[in-house]
């Protein structure tokens, strides 16, 4: 990761161009559908576009890498994965509780970093949710990726942005911290709804 580090901080001129910003649009979203931390090119974002386009580039490359991980997983993926869901009834507990807990669940993890926002899209998407549900979910990485972006933006050379330490920020801890708790509460919540239910229907 180092070493793919400093050859992108290398190109950072090249990505000030039209085509720079095509090919850095392309390159998130490639992270993005490998799994791979992408935190790192929102502080470039920040650094080389500023807070605000930067933000833009971000959101819109992270949304398309996440779709097309969705559509990966749904159409290629989820049958095979739904045989070996079914066999663990943790894993089918998980899937029902998703299920219920719906938009309002998927924008407490998006916000939270408990749930790497990469391996999520994949997993959404062996889901039953509706694509729908799973774009608008996509806001809640609004307010992390406009705090990252913003503190790219803060350096005033590729070493210094190097050394930025992100998850140091108040804010995100904050948010982090909330979201997480809120993720679990209502999981468990789901859950046991879900198992009441299956309860009264077996008897």
């Amino acid at each position: 990761m180092t070493l793919i580090f400093e050859n992108i901080y290398n190109l950072a001129y090249f990505f000030n161009t039209n085509i720079g910003i095509f090919a850095f649009i392309l390159l998130y979203i490639l992270i993005v559908l490998l799994i791979l931390p992408a935190s790192w090119l929102s502080l470039l974002s920040g650094f080389l576009y500023g807070s605000y386009l930067g933000s833009i580039i971000v959101f819109f490359a992270a949304v398309i890498g996440a779709s097309g991980a969705f559509f990966i997983s749904k159409s290629f993926l989820s049958i095979k994965l739904k045989k070996v869901i079914n066999r663990f009834p943790r894993l089918s507990l998980m899937e029902q509780v998703v299920q219920k807990g719906g938009l309002k669940l998927i924008l407490l993890a998006r916000l939270s970093p408990l749930f790497p926002f990469s391996i999520l899209n994949y997993f959404y998407g062996l889901n039953n949710i509706k694509f729908r549900n799973f774009a608008l979910g996509l806001l809640g990485i609004i307010p992390g990726t406009f705090l990252y972006c913003s503190i790219g933006s803060l350096a005033k050379s590729l070493q210094e942005l190097k050394n930025l330490q992100p998850t140091n920020n108040l804010f995100i801890t904050i948010i982090s911290v909330v979201s997480t708790l809120l993720v679990v509460y209502f999981s468990a919540k789901y859950a046991k709804e879900y198992i009441n239910e299956s309860k009264e229907i077996s008897l």
